[in-house]
């Protein structure tokens, strides 16, 4: 595959990104709305400036995407930095290999 067409596939797995939860986000939790700090705990996000007794980490489950233009600006130009920086040197040197399918770098709906 050539540079172009890795691209345009980064392009589009980025676009998948923008309907779900990333970091940098704006979600509802509890009618309140809060920035994704974190996600490195399993199924659990750190919400910028929410004093839970927990450092703000509350389940994924419990947060919804605030549903705005620049939030889903937001999360395409964060995934598309990621696999541009992370993946697509690789790609385009080796192509996706089998342990990378293993990785969790692909949106969901893959």
């Amino acid at each position: 595959m050539n540079k172009l067409r890795w691209k345009v596939y980064i392009i589009w797995l980025s676009l998948k990104w923008c309907f779900q939860v990333n970091l940098g986000d704006y979600v509802w939790y509890k009618e309140k709305k809060y920035n994704v700090a974190n996600g490195v705990r399993c199924r659990m996000w750190r919400l910028h400036d929410l004093d839970n007794g927990d450092n703000g980490w509350v389940k994924r489950s419990e947060c919804k995407k605030v549903n705005t233009l620049s939030n889903y600006i937001g999360s395409f130009k964060s995934a598309y930095r990621f696999y541009m920086t992370s993946w697509y040197d690789i790609w385009c040197n080796e192509g996706i290999l089998d342990w990378m399918r293993q990785c969790n770098i692909w949106p969901k709906g893959r």
